[in-house]
């Protein structure tokens, strides 16, 4: 869930180029134009949903497999992809309809004139993400001189920087090794590093290889959020099936606060996964309903609100020099008028 911004500026850029090129690109994009100004959410054109691996966004497989999006009279498809870097470039390709995106996966696209509206939170982290430390580290002053491993310009860069600001310290206290998650994770089981953070499933193999797990963001409600986007265009042609998705996320989240059987087992057909499995990744995430969405869509100034949480997720990316611009006014892409139309 967490990209570098580099990358995703080039996946911009290449999008942009490749819609003006030739009169064959042309006819596609006519052809495509065509499809996002049609009604959306029908059995002859179905809402296209980009999901990836994440236990929050695995829910909207139990909303599919339970006929939630049915009741509701909209015709979702759900797009599985593996990767995640992969969804966002269909969603900025405009091959996808709505995607599931991390809060701070917005900025970038945002400063690039991205036309979209975040319309959801599906969750935050709450313990999915976590700096874990090898014996003898019992503080995160104790950090001072170690080294520490995670991926510069992700979540968990920006994470580390919050954990250290919170103690008093900074990033030139500690040994900073940029390595991927994938990497970081086995140097710490290795011991090539003192600590490391790192998300799921990653961050539970390091614990049970005998890592201890110092702080999570169980500490830092709203700092990692997980959102439900929406391209501009099929706002403005369906909003009608728009209103209909959300209503179905909310009917979705009330069957998992009920730890419904039958809803769990079709979240874990659907994503293929073990029951335990995914009853033990959903314990890291808080599963967002109608009254904590309209909580998080006020304004504040804490990460319990979104608009906080973008605002500093904005100023962590142009301080690592992974956007060279602050946006105006990131809350210009929060639209909180689905949450608001829902029925209680």
């Amino acid at each position: 869930m967490k990209k570098v911004y580099q990358w995703l500026m080039a996946v911009m850029m290449a999008v942009f180029m490749l819609t003006g090129c030739g009169s064959d690109s042309q006819t596609a994009e006519n052809n495509t134009a065509e499809s996002s100004t049609a009604e959306k959410g029908t059995e002859e054109n179905p809402f296209v949903l980009g999901v990836s691996p994440m236990s929050g966004w695995y829910a909207w497989y139990g909303i599919e497999g339970t006929g939630i999006f049915e009741a509701n009279g909209v015709n979702v498809e759900i797009k599985f992809f593996p990767v995640y870097s992969d969804s966002l470039t269909a969603f900025y390709s405009g091959q996808l309809d709505g995607i599931c995106i991390a809060g701070s996966d917005t900025i970038a696209p945002l400063n690039e004139g991205i036309d979209f509206k975040v319309v959801l939170v599906n969750d935050n982290s709450y313990g999915a993400d976590g700096l874990v430390v090898q014996d003898g580290i019992n503080s995160i002053e104790d950090l001072k001189g170690k080294t520490v491993a995670t991926e510069v310009g992700t979540l968990e860069h920006m994470f580390l920087l919050k954990i250290l600001e919170d103690n008093g310290m900074t990033i030139n206290d500690i040994n900073f090794t940029n390595m991927t998650i994938n990497d970081a994770g086995p140097a710490f089981i290795a011991g090539s590093v003192d600590a490391a953070v790192l998300w799921e499933p990653t961050l539970s193999t390091a614990i049970n290889a005998g890592g201890n797990l110092l702080y999570s963001t169980k500490e830092v409600p709203g700092l990692i959020s997980d959102t439900l986007a929406v391209r501009q265009e099929v706002i403005d042609s369906s909003a009608d099936a728009v209103q209909k998705i959300v209503n179905s996320w909310f009917d979705g989240a009330e069957k998992l606060a009920e730890k419904d059987e039958t809803f769990i087992q079709a979240v874990c057909d659907g994503a293929e996964l073990e029951k335990d499995d995914y009853l033990a990744i959903l314990d890291g995430v808080i599963i967002f309903d109608k009254e904590m969405n309209e909580k998080t869509f006020e304004q504040g100034d804490d990460y319990t609100y979104l608009n906080y949480t973008l605002e500093k997720s904005a100023q962590f990316l142009l301080d690592t020099n992974m956007i060279d611009k602050l946006p105006e006014d990131t809350s210009v892409i929060l639209d909180d008028s689905f949450i608001k139309g829902a029925s209680e």
